[in-house]
């Protein structure tokens, strides 16, 4: 990646936000078309209807070869900058989520995974995104961090670094996956 062109992509929007349709360029109408109170934005010069969809995102519970560590990286940018996460990122359209996973975790760790059962699903309609938490095997541990991250490594579950976790969601899927392995944090 080079690092003279990143820049933070700013996905929170509303339809407020949005002027001209993608289709023709002209002025987009926010109006009420089959449901009061939810205005959609119509284009009445191509007769395009713009709907706003959710953000999908794919997380990985990385986890070494036995099982007893979880990967977890300090992000280097808000939200939660300087805090711990799972690796992961959007779908694009068009693309399969699974290979979305298996790139996101290439491009964020340097390792390889295999992609392993779902363990949750998340819908945060504030944020404008549904996330899906998938269980991920590496076998190897040595992390090989981008921009993103300020650091990455494996944990045993009982270093977890619980006051430290960017998300809420983070320590909802360690806590529950533990659960359901057997893992304790001590």
């Amino acid at each position: 990646m080079n690092k003279d062109i990143y820049f933070k992509y700013q996905w929170r929007y509303k339809k407020e936000d949005l002027k001209y349709c993608p289709r023709c360029g002209h002025l987009f109408s926010l109006e009420d078309i089959h449901i009061p109170n939810q205005p959609q934005l119509i284009c009445h010069n191509c007769q395009f209807i713009f709907y706003l969809d959710p953000k999908l995102v794919v997380v990985a519970v990385v986890l070494n070869k036995d099982k007893d560590k979880v990967l977890l990286l300090q992000r280097n940018e808000d939200p939660g900058k300087g805090l711990w996460a799972f690796p992961g990122g959007h779908v694009e359209r068009g693309h399969d989520l699974f290979d979305a996973l298996k790139n996101e975790v290439k491009e964020e760790t340097g390792l390889s995974i295999e992609v392993r059962e779902i363990i949750n699903t998340f819908s945060c309609p504030e944020e404008g995104m549904i996330q899906l938490v998938y269980e991920a095997i590496s076998n190897n541990e040595k992390v090989t961090i981008n921009i993103e991250s300020k650091a990455g490594r494996f944990f045993y579950f009982h270093e977890i670094p619980w006051n430290e976790l960017a998300f809420p969601s983070t320590e909802k899927i360690l806590r529950l996956y533990m659960q359901n392995n057997g893992k304790t944090s001590e």
